[in-house]
C-alpha cells in the first residue's frame, strides 16, 4: 500500500519536463526545424547548462535576436544550433546573446 501511495505521490508531482528523454526528442524537433529553416545555420557549445530551464532560457534569448529564424539548446549535451538570416545578424551577435544570460558559450568549428 505504501508503495502504491507513493508512487502516486510522484507521479503528481514530478514535471513531465523532467524526464531527460522528453528533453532528448523536444530538443531533436526544435533542431530539425532549424535544418529545416532558411538561412545561414551555426552552432554553439554551451557550458554550465543544467535543466530544461536554462536551455529555455538561451534559447529564448537567441530568439530575440532580430534575424533569427530558429534556434534549439539543448542542456545535456550543451549544444545550440541557429538558424538566422545573415543580413539580419552573425554569429557575434547571437554569442552576445548567449553571453548576456550569463552562460559562456563558443562557436563550434566546423559551423
Amino acid at each position: 500500500m505504501r508503495t502504491a501511495l507513493l508512487a502516486i505521490a510522484l507521479l503528481f508531482s514530478v514535471d513531465a519536463t523532467a524526464c531527460p528523454m522528453a528533453d532528448a526528442a523536444a530538443y531533436a524537433t526544435a533542431a530539425a526545424e532549424v535544418q529545416g529553416a532558411d538561412g545561414m545555420k551555426t552552432a554553439f557549445t554551451v557550458a554550465g547548462l543544467t535543466c530544461t530551464s536554462t536551455s529555455a532560457q538561451v534559447a529564448d534569448a537567441l530568439k530575440g535576436v532580430e534575424g533569427v529564424l530558429a534556434a534549439a539548446v539543448d542542456y545535456q549535451t550543451g549544444e545550440a544550433v541557429v538558424a538566422f538570416d545573415n543580413a539580419k545578424t552573425n554569429p557575434d551577435a547571437l554569442l552576445a546573446a548567449i553571453s548576456q544570460t550569463g552562460y559562456a558559450a563558443e562557436k563550434k568549428q566546423d559551423s
